[in-house]
């Protein structure tokens, strides 16, 4: 028996490879639905859905719509927007996509390090601008570059050591640099058996020569960095968020840099996506921002855009989805859609 999947989200980039349906006699419907009322409408009758579940609704009002639902899966990591307690009650598995983009994310996160430390942008403009060089003017170069420290003397803190932060920490430890990290539901010893220091948050504000964001956004890690933890941090200290804006408090660190507590900030991601016009972060010199392109490379959008499906046919098969977010909803989920 044929199953019906429905594809909320449908652009020319998204690539979800519904063809991978057909030939086992499921069908796709596909469309760009993005208020509860349209998905709803269009995703009453679904036994599978899939989307951009970081943008869109899937509230408990939605999801007690889906009555013939057996998954929701998301491209991307980010489930935020996803009422994951209303899917357990439910019976709905959740997916994302967890290990999609780690050497992307990473790999920005380590460039914003390396950046800040080597004042690239800030000596990259002086060029540009007076054509600033040792040879022209060597005491107005340092002047700009200074202070500037040895990179492999630098302790790096982590905050948040799931797949990403992990892949963090090791890339900065290959460099020769200290790392610490702060994540309560790592065990020490994991984070000891791949060179990392487990500490406290405050102790890992206060020793940190650059703090790196790696924690999902939810209502424990919303606004959990603020500016009475900025105050913490050295003066000489950068601040690199490639997890979720709302993962810190952005009024907090405007104030926090229009201060001085710290040396600047790398930041991918900000409350409002597009940034708003006005917002004071477009100004200062000693912010960098990349518009929430962390996550992108060819390979990583293959990947984001192709793994859902696995997850929807395994749910469609009556196994229950190795991505799902939500655990605990597998008992009652066997219950109701389990192979027999």
């Amino acid at each position: 028996m044929g199953f019906k999947v429905v594809q909320c989200l449908d652009m020319p980039s998204c690539n979800f490879k519904g063809e991978l349906l057909k030939p086992l006699g499921h069908t796709l419907v596909k469309g760009n639905w993005m208020t509860e009322d349209d998905i709803i409408a269009n995703a009453k009758d679904a036994n599978a859905v899939m989307g951009g579940t970081s943008v869109q609704p899937f509230t408990r009002r939605v999801l007690q719509s889906l009555p013939k639902c057996r998954v929701v899966a998301s491209a991307g990591v980010g489930y935020e927007k996803i009422d994951v307690d209303a899917a357990t009650e439910l019976g709905i598995a959740v997916c994302n996509v967890p290990d999609y983009g780690l050497d992307e994310v990473s790999g920005l996160a380590v460039t914003f390090i390396l950046a800040l430390g080597h004042k690239y942008v800030k000596i990259n403009k002086a060029v540009k601008e007076t054509q600033i060089c040792t040879l022209k003017d060597s005491k107005g170069l340092l002047a700009v570059l200074s202070p500037m420290y040895r990179m492999r003397d630098q302790t790096v803190g982590v905050i948040g050591v799931g797949r990403i932060g992990m892949t963090t920490a090791l890339k900065c430890h290959g460099l020769g640099m200290r790392v610490i990290a702060y994540d309560p539901y790592v065990l020490p010893a994991v984070m000891k058996n791949r060179y990392i220091e487990p500490v406290d948050l405050d102790t890992l504000l206060r020793q940190s020569d650059f703090i790196t964001m790696h924690t999902p956004l939810n209502k424990e890690t919303e606004g959990m960095i603020g500016y009475e933890q900025f105050k913490k941090m050295k003066k000489t200290a950068y601040f690199v968020n490639t997890a979720r804006g709302r993962c810190a408090d952005e009024p907090g660190l405007i104030l926090a840099l229009k201060e001085g507590l710290f040396a600047g900030a790398g930041l991918d991601v900000t409350w409002d996506e597009p940034i708003k016009p006005d917002n004071p972060l477009l100004k200062m010199e000693n912010v960098d921002l990349t518009g929430h392109s962390a996550f992108y490379s060819q390979q990583a959008q293959e990947e984001m855009w192709g793994k859902p499906i696995t997850q929807v046919i395994m749910a469609l098969e009556g196994k229950f989805p190795h991505y799902a977010v939500n655990p605990k909803a597998e008992d009652l989920w066997q219950k109701k859609w389990g192979k027999k």
